[in-house]
């Protein structure tokens, strides 16, 4: 009768425990530090768990440990566990055994795994006994417990095969270390230097839109950081296992194909070192070309500079690093087809202006979103309410369009290091059903034509503003908060009262001018509503010409509990005058107070005037010291000639 050989060879296994093991014990026990036994110091009269999450073993036991033990254990065990394929005479000594690669693999790689996960399990156990002998229902319940256990054992496990996989491609245990750590940050790191290079290339790149959109979940090393105040998703934890399987079976199929002489090769597979050389050269190009140009304040001079240092530098590095040897400044043949290629994309793609110049035909607009916030792309959550609707009405797009073709005629005078300048954000829907997105950094001031008839319309009102998206059912409290160092606060919870206030509001919101709403910009008492289990919305400010909603107040006597009034200042200093250009707000207080014929207002009549009066910026003709009467505090803030009151006029 035959004999069976087991699939299980012991010795392997053995080898690996002793030569692995170690990790997992300290990993067992840093765990039992963060979770058990921090459980057992707890003194539970004193905790208060307000805002109880499913993160909360996260959130609350010593995050910062345990995220550097999450990103650094499976990496340094793959590295150990796989050291022999970087050793010389190890290599040569498992491979001239009677086992199939197969095998080999299979028993070193699950072993691991096994060393991995084993110490959360354990911890597990441990945490459930404690938990029931304990009674710690406030802190944390069981579902909680799993939930911390299943995302920590499913971006483990994703670190852990994609270290595998990368000690397939190497054959120096320290390059295998750098490598994992590159390839687990590359998908954020690239996208982001590619969209921050884009956005310099092509004008009009939008890539503040791409980047908020929770690039760092492709990361699992980004994604880490953020398990204390986020939920893992299912559909991300099923990603990441599918991800571990493909670098699972990736690993196993290069193992199988990977020379044993490979050892000590920095890339050990050959057909991959012309990637690794050009990859490298491409991203420390990119990131040469970003620092240049930041430090330079965008000089286009510094940033051909960035390029070519960038792509220089790291193509020599990649060289070193493959021939192990310094001596690699003669190879310049492949750098010199690399800067060719790179040099006739760039020219073509910025004389052909393809991408910079497309402003879809007004006849092929379905809709069309204008906005300088971010613009969301999805209505989940709160996001729903500051999401910009698209404007349908066909003036509104013809506006927006034209508006879109003169930033583009204006590109040269929309200079990004300008203090003035905000992002703007143009996302036309095409009646085909794509999208066409550009972002641009421009002076609004130069577009007041255009901006005027846009957002003074009631359709752009309603598509733009949170407080016309809140339906009045769903909001809980409505919460008033006075500016300044006055602690003025009135939260409204009447349901009636909350109706007839968010009336009033929106009916000022409609009437507002474009003018008023940038002149009072940041300037009255902010007004949030909280909903019911949906969070909070910022619904906007209590201007001075807001005067129904101020009426509503005055008629509920509840006006002098919401803004900041003459009686909180005990006087104003007016001057008029260009003041030196400065950052420091001591500092332009010192040389306001220093001017002659300044005027001294302390009549509470003439005070209320400047407060009705005032924008909060102090770049107008005429500045304002508000001097409140508590706590020495002050606030400057400046009027123009047609909002300056007729005594201020009179006296200059």
């Amino acid at each position: 009768m035959p004999s069976k050989v087991s699939w299980f060879n012991i010795e392997i296994m053995k080898q690996i425990a002793r030569s692995t093991g170690w990790i997992s014990i300290v990993y067992f026990l840093g765990l039992l530090l963060i979770l058990p036994i921090r459980l057992l110091t707890l003194n539970l009269d004193d905790w208060r768990l307000n805002d109880h999450n499913r993160h909360v073993l996260f959130q609350q036991f010593t995050f910062e440990f345990q995220l550097a033990m999450l990103v650094s254990v499976p990496v340094i065990l793959a590295v150990f566990l796989f050291r022999f394929l970087h050793v010389k005479q190890s290599a040569d000594l498992m491979h001239s055994l009677p086992l199939k690669r197969e095998k080999i693999f299979h028993h070193y790689a699950l072993t691991g795994m096994v060393f991995l996960l084993a110490p959360v399990a354990a911890i597990t156990l441990i945490t459930i006994v404690i938990h029931a002998a304990l009674d710690f229902d406030q802190v944390f319940s069981l579902t909680d417990l799993f939930y911390w256990a299943g995302t920590t054992s499913t971006i483990a496990v994703l670190l852990y095969t994609a270290t595998v996989l990368i000690a397939m491609m190497t054959g120096i245990s320290v390059v295998h270390a750098v490598l994992s750590y590159i390839f687990l940050f590359f998908p954020f790191g690239f996208i982001q230097l590619l969209f921050y290079n884009l956005k310099i290339l092509l004008y009009g790149f939008p890539s503040t839109t791409y980047l908020e959109s929770q690039l760092e979940k492709i990361s699992p090393l980004t994604y880490a950081t953020t398990l204390n105040g986020r939920v893992f998703q299912w559909g991300d934890a099923v990603g990441y296992l599918v991800a571990a399987i493909i670098f699972y079976v990736l690993a196993l199929l290069f193992y199988q194909k990977r020379n044993v002489e490979q050892a000590s090769e920095a890339i050990a597979i050959p057909k991959l070192r012309a990637i690794f050389k050009y990859g490298v050269t491409f991203c420390t190009m990119l990131v040469g070309a970003a620092y240049f140009n930041e430090v330079s304040n965008y000089s286009l001079a510094w940033l051909i500079f960035g390029y070519v240092m960038g792509a220089v530098f790291g193509y020599f590095i990649a060289e070193m690093v493959l021939q192990k040897t310094w001596r690699v400044f003669a190879r310049v043949k492949g750098l010199a087809v690399y800067a060719a290629v790179v040099a006739i994309l760039v020219m073509g793609v910025k004389t052909l202006g393809i991408y910079e110049n497309k402003v879809p035909s007004i006849a092929d607009i379905q809709s069309v979103q204008l906005t300088n916030g971010p613009l969301y792309t999805s209505a989940d959550g709160v996001n729903y309410y500051y999401r910009m609707k698209p404007l349908t009405e066909q003036a509104n797009i013809a506006t927006v369009r034209k508006l879109h073709q003169q930033i583009l005629d204006d590109r040269n005078l929309n200079r990004p290091n300008n203090e003035i300048e905000s992002d703007y954000f143009i996302r036309y829907t095409l009646k085909n059903g794509r999208h066409v997105t550009r972002e641009y950094r421009i002076n609004e001031r130069l577009y007041e034509d255009f901006f005027k008839p846009i957002l003074e319309s009631k359709e752009y009102k309603l598509a733009a503003n949170p407080l016309f998206k809140v339906k009045d059912s769903r909001i809980k409290t409505m919460n008033i908060r006075a500016n300044g160092p006055s602690n003025k606060e009135l939260v409204l919870s009447d349901p009636q009262e909350i109706k007839e206030a968010i009336h009033a509001l929106r009916e000022d919101v409609l009437a507002e001018s474009y003018a008023d709403s940038l002149y009072f910009q940041g300037r009255g008492s902010s007004i949030e509503l909280a909903l019911e289990g949906e969070g909070t919305v910022y619904a906007g400010e209590v201007k001075p010409v807001y005067l129904h909603f101020i009426r509503w107040l005055e008629e509920k006597q509840l006006l002098e509990r919401t803004v900041i009034t003459a009686e909180d200042i005990s006087h104003v200093l007016v001057v008029k005058g260009e003041t030196t250009n400065t950052d420091s707000v001591d500092e332009l207080k010192r040389e306001l107070e220093g001017k002659n014929n300044s005027l001294n207002i302390k009549k509470n009549g003439q005070i209320k005037e400047l407060l009705d009066q005032a924008s909060s910026s102090s770049d107008k003709e005429f500045k304002a010291i508000f001097y409140y009467k508590f706590g020495g505090y002050y606030e400057i803030m400046s009027f123009d000639e047609e909002h300056a009151p007729d005594f201020v006029l009179k006296h200059f």
